[in-house]
């Protein structure tokens, strides 16, 4: 049997956690045996996880290294606890240039690259080990696995990231290979960095069908009633469009149309999202409805999906939106042409709320016709067996 771990920086509700569930529950467990990590302990779907993967549990100065946004005084304290002095200094540093607006993600590479030869290395061997949240999960799968075998996992737009190159390209020189979940991404990814070009696998996302299955549960936050409905399902983030979104529900407005739009998701830009809802005398139309477990619930509901991204690797919203052969309107990001095929499976508009809304407005006018071409060009093969797959990289 095959021993293979997959590291995750957390193991909250998003995109990456949710396909690896997917790709756990589709595995061959008489041909491995599963062990995860989660950097970041007790994430909302540590319980979900298939009952035949292993969790093990590092110790929490791992945690403290990958400096969490949360908790930071606690594991202020762990550094302190295991005697770790100069990194609970450099730590202090960081926090203070975060005081001061300093982008965190090239700091925490930048901290962990010093400080990495502190970590102890794990005892456990493996035959493959999977850095699949890229970044710092990359980073202690180099530092702190023996594995015959590492690879990172490339999970979108690589020319889009805020982080220091350098330190990235040092790590990737030590890994067997990557996992990308595009081709599209997979080229960005290898022209920044040629020496990688022969060692990519495009591994498309599995969708949590059966996890959905589990988790299957009735909303009443989205009704069954007469009124148009939109759905977005994304981060609240600067880069998922979310601005687009709010200028194209005033130009729809503008239209004479009415509607709803649901919003899945949450993240640090909430509190700004609902300040500009509010000044802009949304709140009827808008609604922000938080991170949901079975997003597939809410996609049934909604009439049109709605993706204003700016930015993706390889959308598992839209992934799913496609499975439920929903129309979905979605802005020209670099990537985007790899899900979807324009007037054939979807539609792509620029990136502005005035064709955003024009587009809407093409499809709920031409409805009838849509529904018909989608459930022929609907794609079915999310729930794949990603065994053979797995053998092929040992």
């Amino acid at each position: 049997m095959r021993k293979l771990l997959f590291v995750v920086n957390n193991f909250n509700i998003g995109g990456p956690q949710k396909s690896l569930l997917a790709l756990l529950d589709n595995i061959n467990y008489d041909l491995f045996d599963v062990s995860l990590i989660s950097l970041e302990p007790d994430g909302t779907l540590i319980k979900h996880l298939n009952k035949n993967v292993k969790l093990i549990q590092v110790s929490e100065l791992f945690t403290a290294y990958t400096l969490p946004s949360k908790n930071t005084f606690y594991y202020f304290k762990i550094m302190l606890k295991h005697r770790k002095f100069l990194a609970a200094i450099d730590f202090l540093w960081i926090l203070f240039k975060f005081l001061l607006n300093k982008d965190m993600n090239p700091e925490r590479q930048r901290f962990w690259k010093r400080h990495r030869k502190e970590l102890p290395e794990l005892k456990d061997q493996f035959d493959a080990s999977f850095g699949v949240s890229s970044g710092l999960s990359t980073y202690f799968i180099v530092d702190c696995i023996k594995s015959a075998k590492k690879y990172h996992w490339v999970r979108g737009d690589y020319s889009r990231t805020s982080i220091d190159k350098n330190i990235d390209e040092y790590y990737f020189s030590k890994v067997n290979g990557s996992l990308s979940v595009s081709k599209e991404c997979s080229d960005i990814f290898t022209n920044i960095f040629p020496f990688m070009k022969g060692k990519m696998q495009v591994f498309y996302n599995v969708l949590p069908i059966k996890f959905y299955e589990r988790t299957a549960s009735v909303t009443n936050e989205i009704p069954y009633d007469q009124s148009i409905k939109f759905l977005t399902v994304t981060r609240l983030d600067l880069d998922k469009g979310l601005d687009i979104a709010v200028d194209a529900c005033e130009v729809l407005l503008e239209k004479g149309i009415e509607f709803k739009w649901y919003i899945l998701g949450d993240g640090k830009y909430r509190d700004k999202v609902e300040k500009i809802i509010e000044e802009k005398n949304l709140k009827k139309y808008i609604f922000l409805l938080g991170f949901k477990l079975n997003t597939f619930e809410y996609i049934k509901r909604c009439d049109i999906f709605v993706h204003p991204s700016r930015s993706e690797g390889k959308s598992n919203a839209v992934d799913e939106a496609l499975y439920l052969k929903k129309p979905i309107v979605i802005t020209n990001y670099t990537t985007v042409r790899e899900q979807i095929t324009d007037n054939v499976n979807g539609f792509i508009c620029a990136m502005s709320g005035g064709e955003l809304a024009d587009k809407i407005e093409y499809v709920l006018n031409n409805m009838t016709n849509l529904n018909e071409k989608l459930s022929k060009n609907a794609i079915y093969d999310y729930d794949k067996d990603p065994t053979d797959f797995f053998m092929n990289l040992l």
